[in-house]
């Protein structure tokens, strides 16, 4: 009955791919994380995002665009990247009565050397948090387990949990 309350996700993300697993149905699904737009006057209409958008590329007054594409960081264009993962999340989340609000686990997979800043994680957090995540977690370090993703359980031996910040 607990999992039936919960919907998770575990994104494993690079500026290629977004890797996510919906923790309690054990669904996997990659996309590109990429948005197609319409531009409206100053305003950006989102039309699609991942392979829907990759497939509206060319077409005449789309624009396609990653706001995970940046030489130094995850993180290149902050409300490109919030409309891709919201969308995103839209196209995974299970159908059902009542939508719940996702917990979010993101797993940064590049752009690691020297470790991520205070700046970066707080960056990533609020993206989720404004995508419409409930609870999020930063994790860097080997690939959870689905025993670990199911507990929310962070194995100190195997990385390190950024956020929220539990150092003392």
């Amino acid at each position: 009955m607990r999992n039936l309350l919960r919907n998770t996700y575990y994104l494993r993300m690079s500026a290629e791919q977004f890797s996510f697993l919906h923790v309690e149905s054990g669904r996997l699904v990659s996309q590109p994380p990429l948005l197609a737009w319409r531009s409206v006057g100053h305003k950006r209409q989102p039309l699609a995002a991942g392979d829907a958008a990759l497939a509206m590329a060319g077409q005449d007054g789309v624009s396609l665009g990653n706001g995970f594409q940046h030489p130094r960081t995850l993180l290149a264009d902050f409300s490109i990247a919030e409309t891709t993962l919201k969308l995103l999340l839209q196209q995974l989340a299970p159908r059902r009565w009542l939508q719940l609000s996702p917990v979010l686990i993101l797993h940064p997979q590049t752009h690691l050397e020297g470790g991520l800043t205070q700046i970066e994680i707080r960056a990533l957090a609020e993206l989720a948090l404004s995508a419409g995540a409930k609870r999020v977690y930063v994790w860097v370090g080997a690939a959870l387990s689905p025993s670990s993703l199911a507990r929310l359980e962070f194995p100190q031996n195997d990385g390190q949990l950024l956020y929220p910040d539990v150092s003392p």
